[in-house]
């Protein structure tokens, strides 16, 4: 058997109410100043190809892809429906808790890119997400994940 990898309660949170509840109402607020957005969109500029189907995890009403580019498919994985459904760039979307669920309901290799965008300091099995993500994507596809000094403190992982 092998030793965990983290400590148990590094992945504990202030809040540990069910997160359905925290995000029960949408909040269309950006999380990131307009510096960010722009360093954030270059980012998928150069990591996620054109025509590609992309993954868009802890989705919400913005997704900070460049607008200049055309994608097969743009999926949003969400906490909120009113929030998914207000975003332009998502051609699917799905309501999903990664805390509740972090099995990922698509198939293998069929995502040519995917995105968290400052939430990754939300999620309480990190690892299991992640290998969920290495299964979706194709073998040469990239994960970009962004981080960002703001979050909701009480719902961010103590690491």
């Amino acid at each position: 058997m092998t030793e965990p990898i983290f400590s148990s309660d590094v992945f504990r949170r202030e809040d540990e109410s069910a997160d359905e509840r925290f995000y029960d109402f949408p909040r269309f607020v950006t999380h990131i100043d307009k510096a960010a957005i722009e360093a954030v969109t270059e980012l998928y500029r150069e990591f996620f190809r054109a025509n590609g189907a992309i993954l868009d995890l802890m989705s919400s009403w913005v997704s900070h892809l460049p607008e200049t580019v055309d994608y097969s498919c743009v999926t949003g994985l969400g906490m909120n429906a009113e929030e998914l459904a207000a975003n332009p760039r998502l051609t699917e979307r799905v309501v999903q808790s990664l805390n509740d669920e972090p099995k990922l309901p698509f198939g293998e290799a069929e995502f040519d890119g995917a995105a968290i965008c400052v939430s990754v300091q939300y999620l309480i099995e990190p690892v299991e997400v992640f290998r969920e993500i290495a299964r979706v994507l194709k073998h040469d596809a990239s994960l970009v994940v962004a981080f960002s000094n703001r979050c909701f403190p009480t719902k961010a992982v103590y690491a």
